[in-house]
């Protein structure tokens, strides 16, 4: 079992600020983002996209979304683990990648997002 860092998620009213202040800070640039039904943006070190911008209304200014890792382990294998946590969470997939994201609540509040290959559609 390999985990890898894949990248932190931020909820913002204001995206393109915060794509401006990020890119001024770490130099990270705007790139590629899957069709999720909702607005955002994706921003890039190199060919990663280490920070994810989630646009939406909120009554304060920018907060932590999620904290995401990745595997190569099938979805399968990790999601029996997280059922056997017993800790709530959440079951999506990334639009066109083949990517399942298991969205874990963790005591205090903090969630994670454990990004795993799912298995094709029968």
């Amino acid at each position: 079992m390999t985990w890898t860092f894949d990248h932190l998620a931020f909820n913002t009213a204001d995206g393109q600020a915060l794509q401006d202040d990020f890119a001024k800070l770490l130099g990270l640039k705007p790139g590629r983002r899957p069709p999720f039904p909702f607005p955002g943006r994706w921003l890039y070190q190199d060919e990663h996209a280490v920070v994810h911008v989630i646009e939406r209304p909120l009554p304060d200014d920018t907060e932590l979304s999620h904290i995401a890792f990745r595997t190569d382990e099938p979805a399968e294998t990790v999601l029996q683990r997280v059922r056997e946590s017993g800790l709530p969470f959440q079951l999506a997939q990334v639009p066109g990648e083949g990517i399942a994201q298991i969205f874990v609540q963790m005591p205090g509040g903090l969630v994670i997002e454990l990004d795993a290959k799912a298995l094709p559609s029968p």
